[in-house]
């Protein structure tokens, strides 16, 4: 979920979810202090509390991305720090918001694919879309990984075409305060 919506993203998570732990992706790097800010990451299952809201759109989880996995969470953590900053084709680097459904939302609608391997260890993406949940990618080879591990924790890796970009750039009008 992305965290940038609350006063203290942590604390709200923690009161409204006693059985979950956020793992804060920039956590462990240079930008520690704005983490709560998101991306943040929560481990849990289907029929858990927090899938039922998140299913039901209910608070704010309609907004978060549910990705579905079968690795370990701590796992799926590094992996998506490795993805949060990523290059144009012309090598500028960019973040992504991995915990916004917006901007994921645009690129699905538009259907624009992602690079094999970006996925790595998720096997869906799933996202509410008008008053429905809806698999946005289906990702067939989730061993697949096209970054490596490094010491630099936000290494921009991955190389994302002009239209995905692009997609993912656009406003969402029903996002704009």
């Amino acid at each position: 979920m992305d965290g940038a919506a609350f006063d203290d993203a942590v604390q709200w998570i923690y009161r409204e979810y006693t059985d979950v732990t956020p793992l804060l992706l920039l956590h462990g790097t240079d930008y520690e202090p704005i983490a709560e800010a998101g991306p943040i990451l929560i481990g849990a299952s289907i029929g858990s509390l927090i899938y039922r809201h998140w299913q039901a759109g209910t608070n704010a989880m309609a907004d978060a991305v549910w990705l579905e996995s079968r690795i370990p969470v701590q796992t799926l953590f590094s992996s998506l720090q490795r993805r949060l900053r990523v290059l144009a084709p012309d090598r500028r680097e960019f973040w992504l918001r991995l915990g916004m459904a917006g901007p994921l939302r645009q690129a699905w609608q538009e259907h624009q694919p992602w690079p094999d391997g970006f996925w790595h260890g998720v096997d869906r993406v799933w996202l509410h879309h008008a008053g429905a949940v809806h698999c946005a990618w289906n990702n067939p080879s989730p061993e697949r990984d096209c970054t490596r591990p490094t010491d630099n924790l936000l290494e921009a890796q991955v190389v994302l075409d002009w239209p995905l970009l692009q997609a993912l750039a656009a406003t969402d009008p029903q996002e704009v305060d």
